[in-house]
């Protein structure tokens, strides 16, 4: 009888009305406390930051989310990462501000960082809004996102670009892999589990009868042999990245060469990776070499 309740679209509106009342009243609480707390403080962004994260959580505690977090032991302390993830609902940015294992800075789509207040708040805490269109200031963005890396930043990363549209994991935008190559960085393939089920992208009702949710952590990997960004390289870091998350997520896994491309690089050959000769391959003997 409960489920019926929780499932039936009468519930769902004022679920919705409810979970739109949370979460402007907690961003904008949570905005104003961390204006007043930052006031003279050179350390604007990480207090922004730290009340980004408060406010994330509460959100997700206020929706009923139940969540389950596996693999956190995987994940480095002390060393600046670079998570990719896969990205199936709004929901998704939440979950990550709150359950995340180290501070970040999140590399979103540019729109968000134009949404009055949320805006200004992810700006202020340092996280960066990447244009959709591949000009000259998605270029700027671009090096920026990299000397942060390089500085000691750890970032998130949604590598599909959009959320998928049928929860399925998408091809991941080159981009990403210039990030990754350049910086230096390990990178933590991550997913989440059921964020779809409860927020679809076809749907502005939630449903709050699916509210379990997980978060896995895969193991770091490192591509710092690789210190030029090659087309060929790219794809293979692109796929190899994909293929992991993948794992995760529960997806069947291919080989590296079977995998899509994107759009853009369809006259691209990705070339056929020798037995022992993965990118995860080489970093292994790199490592076991040091």
């Amino acid at each position: 009888m409960l489920t019926w309740l929780i499932s039936s679209k009468p519930f769902q509106i004022l679920y919705l009305a409810y979970s739109w009342v949370l979460v402007c009243t907690v961003w904008f609480v949570g905005y104003l406390l961390a204006m007043l707390v930052s006031i003279g403080s050179r350390r604007r962004d990480e207090i922004y930051n730290s009340f980004c994260r408060a406010s994330a959580w509460v959100i997700v505690k206020g929706l009923g989310m139940r969540v389950r977090v596996e693999g956190r032991e995987d994940v480095p302390k002390g060393e600046p990462l670079i998570f990719i993830c896969n990205h199936q609902s709004l929901l998704d940015i939440k979950l990550a501000f709150a359950f995340m294992p180290v501070n970040f800075c999140f590399v979103s789509k540019e729109e968000i960082t134009r949404i009055p207040i949320v805006g200004s708040y992810m700006k202020t805490a340092g996280h960066i809004g990447m244009p959709r269109e591949e000009d000259r200031r998605a270029y700027v963005v671009l090096l920026e996102i990299i000397k942060k890396a390089k500085e000691g930043k750890s970032l998130l990363i949604f590598p599909e670009g959009t959320r998928s549209p049928d929860g399925k994991l998408g091809p991941f935008k080159r981009g990403v892999a210039n990030i990754i190559l350049k910086s230096g960085r390990r990178v933590v393939p991550t997913a989440i589990i059921g964020s779809r089920e409860f927020l679809p992208r076809e749907s502005w009702l939630c449903h709050p009868e699916h509210r379990d949710i997980t978060i896995r952590f895969g193991r770091p990997i490192g591509f710092h042999h690789l210190d030029k960004v090659p087309r060929e390289e790219s794809l293979i870091v692109l796929e190899e990245l994909r293929q992991e998350v993948k794992k995760l997520l529960g997806e069947e896994v291919g080989a590296i060469h079977e995998l899509p491309l994107q759009s853009d690089d369809k006259k691209a050959v990705v070339p056929q990776v020798r037995h022992g000769e993965s990118a995860r391959g080489m970093t292994s003997r790199e490592e076991a070499r040091g």
